[in-house]
């Protein structure tokens, strides 16, 4: 149980990374959208996604913090390698690998806060990879 436990801390945590990071995120993209996201954005008023945001960042970030800790434990059956200050190399670089697969399409499709993408991206290999697994060790 202290591997989901651990993975849902780590999940808070990178909720309150995303609420702040996602939301000035928003509000740039909702000031000048790109072509793409400029229906989406007309749609709804910024308060209004960012309030989403906020709601729904906390509950689905611990679930899946609970989840990786859970894989995690799956990971660690085996006598895991350590390395670059992880317990587990092969699930931290795992999850680097993950992070940055994810997070390239995303950045070219809204360029203009790749910033934003990028600094999340490195906070979710940092909570997840490094973090999650000093908790849960």
């Amino acid at each position: 149980m202290s591997y989901a436990l651990s993975g849902a801390v780590s999940g808070l945590a990178m909720a309150s990374v995303f609420v702040t990071v996602g939301s000035l995120m928003l509000f740039f993209l909702a000031k000048d959208p790109p072509p793409t996201l400029r229906t989406f954005v007309d749609r709804a008023r910024p308060m209004t996604l960012t309030m989403g945001l906020v709601i729904l960042a906390y509950p689905l970030w611990s679930i899946l913090g609970a989840a990786m800790g859970l894989l995690y434990r799956a990971s660690s059956s085996q006598d895991p390698a350590a390395g670059l200050g992880s317990p587990n190399l092969a699930f931290s670089m795992s999850i680097v690998v993950v992070a940055v697969v994810v997070a390239l399409p995303l950045a070219l499709l809204v360029r203009r806060v790749a910033v934003g993408v990028a600094a999340l991206t490195f906070t979710f290999a940092g909570i997840f990879g490094w973090l999650l697994p000093r908790l849960a060790g």
